[in-house]
């Protein structure tokens, strides 16, 4: 039997300066067992260094868990999936996984963008790094395991049982493909089953990592009784409180990482367990981990002479010009520009040692790794920005007569949130709403011409 206590606490560590701290609460004794819960951790290993009060990443997460474990009697941590990043890199990828060995997690859900490495990937990480991956409704064509179901882990004198299921269904834009070559159960099905086998093995609290759309958790939740917890990984949708359904508290910290979850297990009348849930966000004002950092920086000293990732369907102008060849016709605009934090776009990474990190460069030159594109500060310096072609993919020819046209390259653009948000992404920009900042970079409407 298992009490539910929704006892819900926020913290917001990056609140505002100034406010007056709340009287100390009296301090309880740990309980007993605490469960630790994240998602979407999206390949980051350290946050950017960006003004935009970037918040998630494994250094800061592994912080937080470190400092459970040192004052909690007995933990365990467990990950729903997206722990890799969606644009498959070799190099990231190593380190991530070898990160995620070091730091020790009791299980981790394979969601869609794991599947993406492809199975024999995902075997070699398992059997070198220690990963315990797991997923119960997905098998290979001949219908056979793949990876470990469930896990089962005793601690604090309670026995939990975790298992994991993940959608049928591809995620992304333009959609990316994981099933091929796999069988992929019905999550409710497989869940009914694992919580059969668990309940069975005497597991006391039952754990479900659900890597699906919220709607189909609370299916899967209300459909299947004996679940504890669902830890709901990918949906973009963060619980504030947790929700009962059916026997069962739904609790998600969203998909991007920027959230660490706590489930505090203590002993309640009757032989049951009571469930408390808090949440803490994993803010600028969470230090960074010293051994993921080290970490992170030999990845930037391997990558940078990297292909860089991939840059899946961005417009690729037909070569890559300077913000001036553009002024030369546009001074109004180019003026405008120049006044924009675009313009400087580079300098920021480099004032926080970022300029190494192709993914940082990515968003703040142009054309990395693309031809004609951005090659060093040295030696394509004009392109160490955010230029005119971010937004308008054409050349400086395109109002010459007898140029070319590709009627895919507009040069009157009809900016986007999707073309922002290409780099203003949650992981990297949390703050970002793109009706804010929309205005900050749009060109005034040139006057009508006198008649």
């Amino acid at each position: 039997m298992v009490t539910f206590c929704l006892c819900v606490t926020m913290f917001l560590i990056g609140c505002e300066p100034g406010r007056p701290s709340p009287s100390p609460a009296p301090v309880a004794a740990p309980p007993p067992l605490t469960i630790l819960f994240g998602a979407g951790n999206q390949g980051v290993l350290a946050a950017c260094g960006c003004p935009s009060n970037p918040s998630g990443g494994f250094a800061k997460r592994q912080e937080l868990i470190e400092g459970y474990r040192r004052s909690r009697p007995a933990v365990l941590m467990v990950d729903a999936g997206d722990m890799f990043p969606d644009r498959p890199n070799a190099v990231k990828t190593k380190y991530v996984a070898q990160a995620l060995g070091q730091a020790a997690y009791d299980a981790v859900a394979l969601g869609d963008q794991e599947w993406l490495l492809g199975v024999p990937q995902l075997a070699r990480q398992a059997s070198e790094y220690k990963l315990p991956f797991i997923c119960a409704n997905v098998r290979s064509e001949n219908s056979e395991p793949l990876f470990q179901p469930h896990v089962i882990r005793e601690a604090g004198g309670v026995k939990v049982g975790i298992f994991a299921v993940v959608a049928d269904e591809a995620y992304g834009f333009p959609p990316q493909e994981w099933r091929k070559g796999l069988k992929v159960e019905p999550p409710i099905d497989a869940a009914r089953r694992e919580v059969k086998d668990l309940t069975a093995a005497g597991c006391r609290v039952i754990v479900a990592l659900s890597h699906q759309p919220i709607y189909k958790t609370r299916q899967m939740a209300a459909e299947v009784p004996g679940i504890s917890v669902v830890v709901c990984g990918h949906d973009e949708k963060v619980l504030v409180k947790p929700e009962q359904v059916g026997g069962a508290i739904l609790v998600s910290p969203g998909a991007e990482g920027n959230l660490l979850g706590a489930v505090a297990v203590r002993p309640a009348e009757g032989g049951g367990v009571a469930l408390a849930v808090e949440m803490t966000e994993l803010s600028a004002r969470v230090p960074d981990s010293q051994w993921v950092m080290d970490m992170y920086w030999k990845y930037v000293n391997e990558a940078k002479d990297e292909p860089p990732p991939d840059w899946k369907n961005t417009p690729i102008p037909p070569s890559y010009e300077t913000a001036e060849a553009c002024g030369a016709c546009h001074p109004a605009e180019y003026k405008q520009w120049s006044a924009t934090r675009h313009a400087h776009a580079y300098q920021t990474i480099e004032r926080t040692g970022r300029q190494n990190d192709p993914e940082c460069l990515m968003c703040h030159t142009m054309g990395l790794g693309r031809k004609g594109g951005f090659v060093s500060i040295a030696k394509t310096p004009d392109l160490g920005c955010v230029t005119c072609q971010a937004c308008h993919p054409v050349t400086s020819e395109h109002g010459v007569p007898g140029a070319p046209k590709d009627p895919k390259l507009d040069p009157m653009i009809n900016l986007n949130s999707r073309v922002c948000m290409s780099c203003h992404g949650p992981v990297q920009s949390p703050n970002f709403d793109y009706y804010v900042y929309k205005p900050r970079i749009i060109h005034p409407k040139p006057p009508e011409p006198k008649k």
